[in-house]
C-alpha cells in the first residue's frame, strides 16, 4: 500500500528544466537532442522558439568600427561593436570572428559608421545626476557637451505574440527616442525646439531669438537641437 501511495504521489509531480531560446530570425531552428525531455512517458521540446517581426533591439543592426572605454579607463580601439539598448549589452567580434558579449564594465561606446560619423554613448552609471530623479539605466547618447548637455535616449520596449497554430513567438520592437538637456544638474526631457526657452530659463530671450532667426527647419531633429545648445553653451565665456 505504501509503496502504491508513493508511486501516486510521484505522478503528481513533474520535473521543470531550464527553458532554452531560439531565436528563428535568422535560420536559427535546428531542434538538438537537448531540446527533448520525457515527462510520464511522453516527449515534449523544453525549447522556446521566437523570431523578430518588427523593430531591432540595436543601435544599428550592422558592426560598426569603434572602441570601448572601461569604467577603469581602460580604452579598447579598433573593434566590431554592436550596442544593444534593450538589454544595454555591448557586442564584439574576437580575433576570430565569433559574436561576444562584453563581460567588463564600459562607461563609454564610441561607434563610426561607413561615412566616418561618430556616434558617442555613455552609460547612465557614468553621468552626473540626482538622487532623487535618478536616470533610467542605459546608455545615452552624447550630441552635445558644455554648460549644458544635450542627450538622446532610445527607449525600447518588448512585446510578444504568438499566431493561431504556430510554435514560434513573434517578438516586435518599439523604439521611442527622447531628447534631455542637463539644466541645472537635472536632466530636462524636450521634445520640441520651440520647449527650449522654457527650459533655459536664464538665456530665455536669446534662446528665442535663435529659434526664430536661425533655427533651419530642413535639418534634422538631432542637427536642430545640436545647434541650439551650441548656441546657448557659446553665450557662456570658456575658462
Amino acid at each position: 500500500m505504501r509503496v502504491l501511495f508513493f508511486i501516486a504521489c510521484l505522478c503528481l509531480f513533474q520535473p521543470v528544466f531550464a527553458q532554452r531560446t531560439v531565436d528563428v530570425t535568422n535560420g536559427d531552428n535546428i531542434v538538438g537532442s537537448s531540446s527533448f525531455f520525457t515527462v510520464g512517458g511522453n516527449p515534449f521540446v523544453n525549447d522556446k522558439y521566437v523570431k523578430l517581426v518588427d523593430g531591432s533591439p540595436y543601435f544599428s543592426n550592422e558592426w560598426l568600427k569603434g572602441m570601448l572605454v572601461a569604467t577603469t579607463g581602460q580604452e579598447y580601439k579598433n573593434l566590431y561593436l554592436k550596442l544593444n539598448l534593450h538589454t544595454n549589452e555591448v557586442l564584439y567580434k574576437d580575433d576570430k570572428n565569433a559574436e561576444m558579449v562584453s563581460t567588463t564594465p564600459v562607461k563609454e561606446v564610441v561607434l563610426t559608421d561607413a561615412n566616418g560619423t561618430n556616434y558617442r554613448f555613455i552609460h547612465s552609471s557614468a553621468l552626473p545626476q540626482q538622487e532623487s530623479n535618478p536616470l533610467k539605466q542605459g546608455w545615452y547618447q552624447w550630441l552635445a557637451s558644455g554648460t549644458t548637455g544635450l542627450y538622446k535616449f532610445y527607449n525600447k520596449t518588448l512585446s510578444e505574440s504568438t499566431p493561431y497554430g504556430s510554435a514560434t513567438i513573434e517578438q516586435r520592437i518599439k523604439t521611442k527616442e527622447k531628447y534631455l538637456i542637463n539644466y541645472n544638474n537635472a536632466y530636462m526631457e524636450i521634445s520640441k525646439i520651440k520647449d527650449a526657452p522654457s527650459i533655459l530659463l536664464n538665456k530665455k530671450k536669446e534662446v528665442e531669438s535663435f529659434i526664430k532667426q536661425k533655427d533651419d527647419k530642413n535639418t534634422s531633429l538631432d542637427d536642430r537641437f545640436v545647434a541650439l545648445i551650441q548656441y546657448y553653451n557659446s553665450l557662456f565665456p570658456t575658462k
